[in-house]
């Protein structure tokens, strides 16, 4: 598959989307605001956000405390597409997994105190959860583009790594000795566990352990299931009908981040699709002044004479700071969003971002004729 010319023809040829970048760069604004061009154009949308804080995602339409299933909103699009969203509940995920899969065990794993343990808490889980989510809803067949906004920063990996990962821990001797049939507590004990179990003894007590062992060998009965998925997720991220988009700002610590998940994507085999820069400051306008004439002026004029110059010298500062990232990004089409002086927080100004970045060509930076365009606060 070619690369596209633009974000706009990424958005119609691909069935999953994956944002990703440093936080407080508007990620999640970017994905809403594709998903619902999209939507828009005819597709029918979900656009799902991970998020441990569970921050409140109101350019999504989605309030309060995070949802398991998708919301409409409402208003947002006219015609065939449709435009959803949810926030990832990690732990009603984990529990609705094990219901459906787990048959006569479902019930003794779910008052299980280290399943309880792991479902409510535990970063890995909730990054596979993440992709057991995205697996229903794009096999589901309800959604013809899954866009999913990824933790920031480095977080984001945990997600992506997260299918290979399971398959690694079901394939782990500890896991393997815990869930051998036949073996009774104490032989248990006494095998390749024995060093793993004497800690958790020591630390929680007999009854940990116990419960330990119980919860694993309750789970071992879906070890084919959670393969299977876990290997068409793996397949599917890397596929050619998905695509990425790394969403930074100009600033260096930021660019720098982003560098390192540009490369973190295409050494794991992803297709880096695009490229979104947000909070860019435009290059004003040359002055036709001579540098002499400027010298003369005096008074508030040089105030705004001065403005000027420190304006162009930023300008050129972060074009300078963005092309490590265009380097990295190879053919993909690289966007950059000027400054708005106001947020984007509801539907209207999320269609107004999203008609901007999917005309978005991606003009080099160190070209002064950009497309004036809106950021994402």
């Amino acid at each position: 598959m070619s690369e596209p010319a633009n974000l706009g023809e990424l958005i119609r040829s691909v069935d999953l989307l994956v944002t990703c970048g440093p936080g407080g760069v508007g990620k999640t604004t970017t994905a809403a605001a594709l998903g619902l061009a999209a939507a828009r154009a005819g597709r029918k949308v979900v656009v799902v956000t991970i998020d441990p804080a569970r921050r409140r995602a109101d350019a999504l339409g989605v309030d309060g405390v995070a949802s398991h299933d998708p919301h409409e909103v409402a208003g947002a699009v006219k015609g065939r597409g449709s435009f959803s969203a949810l926030l990832l509940d990690a732990e009603r995920t984990f529990d609705q997994l094990i219901i459906d899969h787990a048959g006569d065990a479902a019930e003794a794993i779910l008052r299980n105190r280290i399943y309880r343990s792991i479902a409510g808490s535990l970063s890995g889980a909730q990054a596979y959860m993440a992709i057991e989510r995205l697996h229903q809803l794009h096999f589901s067949g309800d959604y013809d583009l899954v866009i999913i906004d990824t933790p920031p920063s480095r977080h984001a990996i945990d997600v992506l790594e997260a299918p290979d990962r399971l398959n690694s821990f079901l394939s782990n001797p500890v896991y393997r000795a815990l869930t051998l049939p036949g073996r009774s507590f104490a032989k248990v004990t006494n095998a390749a566990t024995t060093a793993f179990l004497w800690t958790v003894k020591r630390l929680a007590g007999p009854s940990i352990v116990e419960d330990t062992v119980e919860f694993f060998r309750s789970i071992s009965g879906m070890e084919e299931g959670l393969r299977t998925r876990a290997a068409e997720m793996g397949a599917l991220l890397r596929d050619a009908r998905t695509g990425f988009v790394l969403v930074s700002s100009p600033r260096a610590e930021a660019i720098d981040e982003a560098s390192y998940l540009a490369e973190a994507v295409q050494r794991g085999g992803y297709r880096l699709g695009g490229v979104v820069v947000n909070l860019v400051h435009p290059e004003p306008p040359p002055l036709s002044l001579r540098a002499r004439d400027i010298a003369a002026i005096d008074g508030p004029l040089a105030e705004q004479l001065a403005y000027h110059a420190e304006l162009t010298a930023l300008a050129a500062a972060e074009r300078d700071e963005l092309q490590a990232l265009v380097d990295l990004a190879g053919a993909a089409p690289v966007c950059t969003v000027p400054l708005l002086d106001h947020d984007v927080h509801d539907v209207a100004a999320l269609g107004e971002l999203g008609e901007l970045l999917v005309d978005c060509s991606g003009p080099s930076p160190a070209r002064a004729d950009q497309r004036p365009g809106c950021s994402p606060k």
